[in-house]
């Protein structure tokens, strides 16, 4: 790894900057990606067994099992924990310096592990190995022991390994939208976070990144406003006892309902995968044009 001081000088070409909103956003992310990614690991065991996603039911009259439930997730989470930064500090380590490790709360908001070097300075696919490596790693690992051993425990660390590698994911699409040959290291005005180094030709960022950003930007905050929505309602319901809350329902697809009947039969709330993904893109597109239109007119 060559140190930052046997490198040509080059100037900053932008800073990502860790924020109490970015810090908020993450925490909502997370919890929203956790049963997106649980979802989606549900879909992997059933074709491993041959069989159909079934559904989950979880009635109001039996918290005992609920309050396991997250005893049992904890458990599985904290484990899940040491191995995700012990794979982030080998990568720094072998391209940049010696980690450190440790435990922090964001802002008072992002409850976090982190492993981290300071006055290291990386390539910028160096920096997306070290960040992508627990995302790739365990959830590969995980999958080939599903595929030993089709058990759904394997299903809550795996998704609450993906859901807490929201924020590596995160940073890893803002590098991605600079060229290769772009150096990552400590932010120059000191704040969390990392600045970006370069030189006047690589200034821009890769062609059509800017969009792209924008509308994963739209699409994943509609998604976490409707699934914050969706989670509040849920919790009311087994808090107030006005119905089970159920999870799949193989005829139909994925759908988290809250099952308060109105006399027609139909459910205060149902959200079907299918609509959800098209109510995020439209989400995605609406902000694209919008946060265009400021931009352009706030440079006129």
């Amino acid at each position: 790894m060559s140190r930052s001081d046997s490198l040509p000088v080059r100037r900053p070409l932008a800073t990502f900057r860790l924020t109490r909103s970015v810090a908020l956003q993450w925490l909502v992310v997370s919890a929203v990606g956790f049963f997106g990614f649980a979802y989606a690991l549900g879909h992997v065991l059933a074709w491993l067994r041959g069989t159909s996603l079934e559904p989950i039911v979880i009635a109001p009259s039996s918290p005992p099992t609920v309050v396991s439930w997250i005893a049992v997730s904890i458990g599985l989470l904290v484990c899940v924990v040491v191995p995700h930064e012990l794979l982030h500090g080998v990568f720094m380590a072998r391209y940049g310096d010696t980690p450190r490790y440790g435990i922090g709360v964001s802002y008072f908001v992002l409850p976090y592990a982190y492993a981290e070097t300071s006055d290291a300075n990386y390539t910028r696919n160096q920096l997306l190995v070290a960040l992508l490596a627990p995302f790739v790693v365990i959830t590969v690992v995980g999958l080939a022991a599903m595929v030993v051993v089709p058990t759904p425990l394997l299903i809550v660390p795996l998704a609450a390994n993906a859901a807490g590698s929201i924020g590596d994911l995160w940073m890893a699409a803002v590098l991605c939208q600079y060229p290769a040959d772009v150096r990552v290291g400590d932010p120059p005005d000191g704040v969390r976070g990392f600045g970006i180094y370069g030189t006047d030709e690589q200034v821009s960022r890769l062609p059509g990144t800017t969009l792209l950003s924008r509308f994963l930007t739209g699409s994943v905050g509609t998604l976490a406003a409707v699934a914050a929505y969706a989670l509040l309602a849920v919790l009311l319901s087994l808090a107030f006892g006005s119905g089970d809350v159920v999870l799949g329902a193989p005829e139909r697809g994925w759908l988290l309902v809250r099952h308060d009947h109105r006399p027609g039969g139909t459910a205060v709330l149902e959200l079907g995968d299918g609509p959800l993904v098209g109510t995020a893109a439209l989400g995605g597109l609406a902000w694209t044009v919008v946060a265009t239109l400021r931009r352009r007119l706030a440079s006129e």
